[in-house]
């Protein structure tokens, strides 16, 4: 990994004693944050409220509740033990983005991560494909895939490198989606997993944009266009042969020369309607 750079983008936002505190760190903080709040929303019974925070593909399209793309993830409902996770892959891998990228590069890739799955939903929503999406469990993963590809051969998890845990995490919750038949998560997090995949590997201390990293992923598929090559070229070309005669004499010619040679002869001889 890196070593820790401690001047400009790169250094902690701000000390807490002897603890560095980075964007990361912020974040992580809200989310538990929020996470309280839910569980006393809940308990006070306003699930309502909660459910309006949630992302809605109907209510962002029709019912212009333009607050969920960003809010649908810090709702989480209900709490569970496996958003302590979260906050670790967020803060652990995190704060290593943050120290190879700078802050600015680590929030607009948490920004890109947060706000595309909501952007693909309303457009499957326009298409007649209602979904609803809450909580930042396919976010957080998606910053521990950016982890991955920034140092694959970190050794974590019994000393298991990143990339492997990351695949095999994937696989894992790929199945359970679709065990459950649950495809929007399913789709969330294959798209900010890609999403993070592309993003880190074009960026590179934030020089390059990660709207623009992805829009550079999407051209490489398009359909190359096809060249058309002269035959005479395609195949090393008449000429080369000619001059090889000339210098060394026709003894001098491979055997793949001189059915080439013949080749040609033959199809001038067939063009002129010659004997």
């Amino acid at each position: 990994m890196n070593a820790y750079r401690n001047t400009g983008d790169f250094a902690p936002l701000t000390w807490i004693g002897r603890h560095p505190v980075h964007v990361s760190t912020v974040l992580a903080a809200l989310h538990a944050l929020t996470m309280v709040l839910t569980a006393v929303a809940m308990a006070a019974g306003a699930e309502a409220f909660l459910q309006a925070l949630v992302f809605s593909s109907n209510g962002f399209l029709h019912g212009l509740a333009l607050w969920q793309p960003v809010t649908y993830a810090f709702v989480h409902l209900p709490p569970y033990w496996m958003f302590l996770i979260e906050l670790y892959l967020l803060v652990a891998f995190g704060t290593e983005i943050e120290r190879h990228l700078g802050h600015k590069a680590f929030f607009r890739l948490y920004l890109v991560l947060l706000l595309l799955p909501p952007v693909l939903l309303s457009a499957a929503g326009l298409l007649g494909f209602s979904s609803m999406d809450k909580g930042s469990g396919a976010l957080h993963f998606g910053i521990f895939v950016a982890f991955a590809v920034l140092y694959p051969s970190a050794e974590i998890f019994f000393s298991v490198q990143a990339r492997w845990v990351v695949i095999a995490l994937l696989v894992v919750n790929s199945l359970q989606c679709l065990a459950l038949s649950d495809f929007v998560s399913l789709g969330v997090l294959l798209v900010d997993s890609a999403a993070a995949y592309v993003i880190v590997r074009h960026m590179r201390h934030g020089d390059i944009r990660p709207v623009r990293a992805i829009a550079e992923w999407m051209a490489s598929f398009q359909k190359p266009r096809l060249r058309v090559v002269p035959r005479e070229k395609a195949n090393g070309g008449i000429d080369a042969i000619l001059e090889k005669i000339s210098r060394s004499g026709l003894g001098s010619l491979t055997p793949r020369e001189r059915a080439r040679l013949q080749r040609e002869r033959e199809e001038l001889i067939a063009k002129d309607g010659k004997f």
